[in-house]
C-alpha cells in the first residue's frame, strides 16, 4: 500500500541512519571545541627545533619591515647599516671571536663573521670551499692521491650527505680518491655490555693522528668535522680537546703553504645559544650556527665563523658579485660578434676579486629585518649571560632525564652517568607505543589540565652514523629540548602527563 511504501521498514532504517550520522557529526564538533578549549597553556619543549622569540626580536624585525614599507628595502637597508654592523659585533662577542692586528688597528668582525640563512647554508658553503681549495693545493703541489674527511658519529645527516656526495663526485672527476671515515665514539661497560656514549673517543682520534690506525694515513686527512651537540641526544662533544689535538698535529707537521694540513669545522647549530662558546679556545678554523634554535632568533637566519687568515686563503665554491665584485670590464675583442673567452685570465677575460675575510661567503640578497631580529636575540642572551643560560639548560635537561629514567617503559637515549658535560636536549622512546601517538597526546592538553607540551620527533636518519652504532635502526625518538625559560614545574607536569598516557595505553 501507499502507507507501507511511505512508512515501511526500509524508510525507517534510512531515517535512523541519517539521525545517527547527525549525532556523530555533532559529537565530533563538540569534541573538537573541547579540545581547542582544553589547551590553555603552551609549554615549549622544542627549543632544539625552533624556540619562541622574545619580544625584543619581534620588535626589531617589525620595526625594520615598517621602514621597508615606507622607503623601500634598499633605502631601509642603508638607513639600518649601523644596526646591521652591530649584529656582526654581537655575533663575535657571543662566540668569542677576535684577533690582534700587528699594526694595532681594531678588530673588524666582518673579517671572520658572515651572516647567512641557516647553519646548513653556513656549513656547506665553507665545507665545499675548504675542500676544493685544499684539493687544488695538494694536487698541484704535492700530487696527493688520497684524501680523507673524518666525521664524528654524532654528525648531522645534512653534513654526512654533503661529505659523501663530495667524496663520490670528486673521486670520479679527479685522480684523487676521497674517503669519508667516522671517528669512533667512546664506549662504557654495563655488566657484560659495551655501550656507545655517542661522543668522540679522544684516544681513538689521537691514534688516527699518530698513524696507528690501519688504512688511514694522517697525511691524507683533509678535514675533521665535529658536531658539537647532535640533534638526537644530550651529549656534548669535546670540541676544545679535539681542537688542541688538531692544532698540535698541524703545528708539528705543517706543510709549507697558506693552509693548515687538516681543516677543523665545527657544527655549533645546537650549542650556540645554549652553551658558552669560545671559538678561539676551540681552535676551530670555522663554525656554523643557526638563529632559530636556542638563540630564539627568527627562522631563516644563521651565521658562519671563519678564522680571518683561513677565510682570505679560501676560494668559495659559490659566489655572486657581492662576494666577488667585478674589478675589470673586458677589453673589446677584435673582429668578434659575440663575447667569448670570458673565463680566460687575459685582457679579454672578466676579472673579479674576492671580498676580504668572511664577507666572501655572503651574497647580495639578504633579509635585513631577520638579521636585525637575530642581533636582538643575541643581545638578549648576552644580557642574561651565557653562563647562566648554560647552567639552567644543563640543570633542566638532567632533571628531566633522571625523572624519565625512573618511569616504567621509558628508555632515555644515551643515558649514562659518565657524561661530564650535558645539555638541555633529552631524547627517549617508550615501549609499546609509537612516538607520534605520545607526541599528539602530550600536545592536546588532555593529560595535564590544559598544559599542551610541544616537543618533536627525531628520526634515526637524522644522525645515521650514531643510529647505526647504537643499534637504534630506524627507530624514532621523542625529543624534549629545554631552555632557560622553562621551569621545574613544567618538567614535573610533563612527566605526570607521560605517565598518564602510558597507564592508559597499558
Amino acid at each position: 500500500t501507499i502507507q507501507d511504501s511511505l512508512f515501511g521498514p526500509a524508510l525507517l532504517m534510512r531515517r535512523l541512519f541519517l539521525c545517527l550520522c547527525l549525532l556523530v557529526a555533532l559529537l565530533c564538533h563538540v569534541d573538537s571545541m573541547c579540545a581547542a578549549k582544553i589547551c590553555t597553556r603552551h609549554v615549549h619543549f622544542n627549543n632544539a627545533g625552533a624556540s619562541p622569540s622574545p619580544p625584543q626580536v619581534l620588535d626589531a624585525t617589525i620595526e625594520h619591515m615598517r621602514l621597508e614599507s615606507e622607503v623601500g628595502a634598499y633605502r631601509a637597508a642603508e638607513l639600518a647599516s649601523d644596526k646591521v654592523d652591530r649584529v656582526y659585533t654581537s655575533v663575535a662577542q657571543l662566540i668569542g671571536a677576535g684577533y690582534s692586528n700587528i699594526d694595532g688597528s681594531g678588530y673588524n668582525p666582518r673579517d671572520e663573521i658572515a651572516l647567512t640563512e641557516s647553519a646548513t647554508v653556513s656549513w656547506t658553503r665553507v665545507f665545499y670551499s675548504m675542500l676544493e681549495t685544499k684539493e687544488r693545493e695538494l694536487i698541484s703541489r704535492y700530487h696527493q692521491k688520497e684524501m680523507i674527511i673524518l666525521v664524528s658519529e654524532a654528525e648531522y645527516a645534512a653534513n654526512c650527505v654533503a661529505a659523501v656526495k663530495f667524496a663520490r663526485d670528486h673521486t670520479q672527476l679527479s685522480d684523487v680518491k676521497w674517503r669519508v671515515v667516522g671517528i669512533p665514539s667512546s664506549v662504557i661497560t654495563k655488566g657484560t655490555t659495551r655501550i656507545s656514549t655517542g661522543m668522540v673517543d679522544l684516544d681513538s682520534l689521537q691514534s688516527i693522528l699518530d698513524g696507528k690506525v690501519d688504512d688511514i694515513n694522517p697525511a691524507s686527512i683533509a678535514m675533521i668535522c665535529i658536531t658539537h651537540i647532535p640533534t638526537n641526544c644530550h651529549i656534548v662533544n669535546p670540541v676544545t680537546e679535539i681542537g688542541n689535538m688538531i692544532h698540535d698535529f698541524n703545528t708539528k707537521d705543517q706543510i709549507n703553504g697558506a693552509l693548515p694540513n687538516i681543516f677543523y669545522l665545527v657544527d655549533a647549530c645546537q650549542s650556540v645559544g645554549q652553551l658558552v662558546i669560545d671559538v678561539k679556545a676551540m681552535k676551530c678554523h670555522a663554525a656554523a650556527a643557526t638563529g632559530r634554535k636556542y638563540l630564539r632568533g627568527p627562522r631563516g637566519t644563521g651565521f658562519l665563523y671563519v678564522q680571518k687568515g683561513i677565510a682570505n686563503a679560501l676560494q668559495p665554491s659559490h659566489i655572486d658579485h657581492a662576494a666577488a665584485p667585478v674589478v675589470r670590464v673586458m677589453t673589446q675583442q677584435p673582429n668578434q660578434g659575440v663575447c667569448v673567452g670570458l673565463e680566460e685570465e687575459n685582457e679579454y677575460g672578466l676579472l673579479h676579486s674576492y671580498q676580504p675575510g668572511a664577507a666572501r661567503f655572503e651574497f647580495w640578497e639578504a633579509n635585513i629585518a631577520a638579521r636585525l631580529g637575530l642581533g636582538a636575540a643575541i643581545d638578549v642572551s648576552l644580557a642574561i649571560g651565557m653562563g647562566k643560560i648554560e647552567n639552567l639548560c644543563s640543570t633542566y635537561g638532567e632533571m628531566l632525564r633522571k625523572r624519565l629514567a625512573a618511569i616504567d617503559r621509558v628508555n632515555v637515549y644515551h643515558f649514562n652517568d659518565h657524561d661530564q658535560h650535558k645539555c638541555g636536549i633529552v631524547t627517549f622512546w617508550c615501549n609499546g607505543i609509537e612516538p607520534s601517538t605520545i607526541k599528539e597526546k602530550l600536545q592536546n592538553g588532555r593529560q595535564s589540565d590544559g598544559c599542551c607540551f610541544y616537543l618533536s620527533i627525531v628520526p634515526a636518519t637524522s644522525t645515521p652514523l650514531d643510529s647505526s652504532r647504537t643499534g637504534l635502526g630506524m627507530k624514532q625518538l621523542l625529543r624534549a629540548s629545554l631552555s632557560y625559560f622553562n621551569t621545574e614545574d613544567e618538567i614535573v607536569l610533563f612527566c605526570k602527563a607521560l605517565q598518564s598516557i602510558l597507564h592508559s595505553a597499558a
